[in-house]
This record gives structure tokens, C-alpha cells and sequence, in this order.
């Protein structure tokens, strides 16, 4: 859904190990710039020594919580499973910032856990939360499409997968 093209600028929000990154580098080319950017100092050792010799990559550890120092700079920001894991009071500050850091017409990709599951994928994700992922049960309660919105992006667009636990959701910046 992201969809990198030649000479664009990515990031990679909590690119952990760099596998993501290293792909979407390939997809912008030379002349593009992908960002990888994690505040675990050891993800962080771990994609420079696998990915770090791409001249059109970099990774940086960065409290992904605090001010970015990025406005207007990125074509496309994609994070995979990584907001249900922020603590709940910052999650909205993440997606601000991603809003900020994204020029005009650009996009964001969030891979992540469904927060408005129900049915039969609402009590699988419970017992996986219940078992593996107790402190973030109050993902449950998150409204990310409604907080997109709240911070500008238009267009938002969700794809449920696996019974719905799973979405993909797809947000515009458009103004």
C-alpha cells in the first residue's frame, strides 16, 4: 500500500532490525532516502550491521515519543506492529508527528492490530493480549482512525485481516 517510488523519501517508523527499510530502499532508488528510525539502541546496532552500507539508507535511534526534527520531509511513513506497543498517552503524539513529517499528498502505512476487532477475532485477540501482551491492553481502546482525522490526514482507508485482528490502514495528508 505504501508502494515506495524512485526518489522518494520513506520512513521507516520503529524500523526495529531494518528488514522493511532495506526493501523500501531498494524501491526509492538512488536518488531516494529511506529513514529507519527506532528507539531500541540494539534494533538499531542490528540493521546498521545488516543494511548499513546502503548509501540510500540510514538509521537512527530516536525516542520515536519525542520531537522528530522532520517537517514536510517524507513522501510515505510506514510502521508495522509497533503503535499498540507505545504507551496509550503517546500514541497520538506519534501520529502528529508522522502528519507533520509528511509533505503534501503523502501517505502513511500502519500494519498493526485491529484496536476495533469484534466477532471471533475479538476473543483470539484478547487471549493473545491476556497471554503475551498484558500491558498494552488498552490498545483495545484506541481510536486510530478517529485520531488520523482529529491531527488532518484525509482519506483513511482500513484493511482487515485475519478475521479482523489484523488491519492495514492506509492515511493521506491532504490539506
Amino acid at each position: 500500500m505504501l508502494s515506495p517510488r524512485k526518489g522518494e523519501k520513506i520512513l521507516d517508523l520503529c524500523s526495529g532490525t531494518g528488514r522493511a527499510a532495506s526493501w523500501m530502499a531498494g524501491e526509492v532508488g538512488e536518488t531516494g532516502e529511506v529513514v529507519g528510525m527506532d528507539m531500541t539502541t540494539n534494533m538499531i546496532d542490528v540493521a546498521k550491521e545488516r543494511y548499513g552500507k546502503s548509501g540510500n539508507l540510514v538509521f537512527i535511534e530516536k525516542d520515536v515519543t519525542q520531537p522528530w526534527g522532520y517537517e514536510n520531509y517524507f513522501d510515505g511513513i510506514f510502521t508495522s506492529f509497533a503503535l499498540h506497543e507505545l504507551p496509550a498517552k503517546k500514541r497520538q503524539g506519534v501520529l502528529e508527528k508522522s502528519y507533520l513529517a509528511l509533505k503534501e499528498k503523502g501517505r502513511m502505512v500502519i500494519v498493526d492490530f485491529n484496536p476495533q476487532v469484534s466477532g471471533k477475532g475479538e476473543i483470539l485477540s484478547d487471549i493473545f493480549f491476556k497471554l503475551f501482551e498484558k500491558r498494552n491492553l488498552n490498545f483495545f481502546s484506541f481510536g486510530q482512525n478517529e485520531i488520523l482525522r482529529r491531527e488532518g490526514f484525509k482519506k483513511i482507508r482500513t484493511s482487515p485481516l485475519l478475521a479482523g485482528i489484523l488491519q492495514i490502514t492506509l492515511a493521506l495528508k491532504i490539506t
